[in-house]
């Protein structure tokens, strides 16, 4: 989706060494692509990236515009002709529809007056969607950049911060997070801050890489997802209902289909499904 700086960019000054976010425990070493780690809870299995890039380092790279405007982003060219008929607009365009179709029958209402929140927004793009769609839209963004062409020529709410930090009234019927779990500083915490927002008969839906795809598995170092800058946890659907769960947040469904229009084209990715636990 981005392209990501590479490893060589970075040094071991640039990084920190984390614990799972679930067991706070160390992980058992699966890579080393120096500065970085890729490793592997010994009692929950959830792998993760330490040492990983330091919150300020972090900050760096998603300020930097090249992140969402670099070879192969869908993000560099929007405003154009061209850049809307390019494959990855089309593929943005395939997902968004077939993510809001799938907030709608989650939420088994039309989304007319529905309050929907999508973390890790970027641009705007599926905020707008959502928009046009009838559901009340805000959004929440690290990134500088990204956020301000939200909000600037898209006109959308949307906050500059970490989820936590937000500044959001009242509860959400449906809360996105596409792409976005894998970079977030404690995913227990994500999922926290997401049941804290959430309806009680609310629905959130999200998407990431996994790492018991067959990509991952067949490539592994070589792997195009694995990029240990900025996805620093991975997970499988089964890490999935472990750290939604510390959260009081059930998976109820994940769709790996890449014939689905939510993952369409996507062997590497899922689409999950979750609900607060009763």
């Amino acid at each position: 989706m981005t392209a990501a700086p590479t490893n060589a960019a970075w040094t071991r000054a640039d990084t920190e060494a984390v614990e799972c976010c679930v067991c706070r425990r160390e992980g058992r070493p699966i890579y080393d692509l120096d500065p970085f780690g890729v490793v592997r809870c010994p009692r929950c299995k959830l792998v993760f990236v330490s040492p990983r890039l330091n919150p300020q380092a972090l900050q760096r790279m998603y300020d930097d515009t090249s992140y969402f405007e670099g070879d192969g982003s869908v993000y560099g060219s929007v405003s154009s002709a061209a850049g809307r008929l390019s494959p990855a607009m089309v593929l943005q365009r395939q997902w968004t529809s077939g993510r809001l179709a799938l907030a709608e029958r989650e939420l088994g209402r039309p989304a007319h007056g529905a309050r929907l929140l999508e973390v890790g927004c970027a641009y705007g793009l599926f905020l707008d969607a959502a928009r046009k769609r009838g559901f009340d839209v805000a959004g929440v963004e690290l990134s500088n950049s990204a956020a301000a062409h939200a909000r600037d020529t898209l006109g959308l709410d949307v906050h500059n911060t970490q989820l936590a930090d937000a500044p959001l009234d009242g509860k959400f019927d449906v809360i996105c997070a596409w792409d976005t779990l894998e970079h977030v500083p404690d995913p227990v915490a994500f999922w926290t801050a997401v049941r804290g927002l959430l309806r009680d008969d609310g629905v959130a839906l999200f998407s990431t890489p996994y790492f018991s795809s067959v990509p991952a598995r067949m490539l592994r170092t070589r792997w195009w997802t694995l990029k240990p800058t900025e996805h620093i946890w991975h997970f499988t659907p089964r890490t999935h209902r472990t750290v939604a769960g510390q959260a009081g947040m059930r998976v109820t469904r994940t769709v790996r289909n890449p014939l689905a229009r939510a993952n369409f084209a996507r062997l590497d990715s899922l689409v999950g499904v979750a609900r607060p636990t009763s």
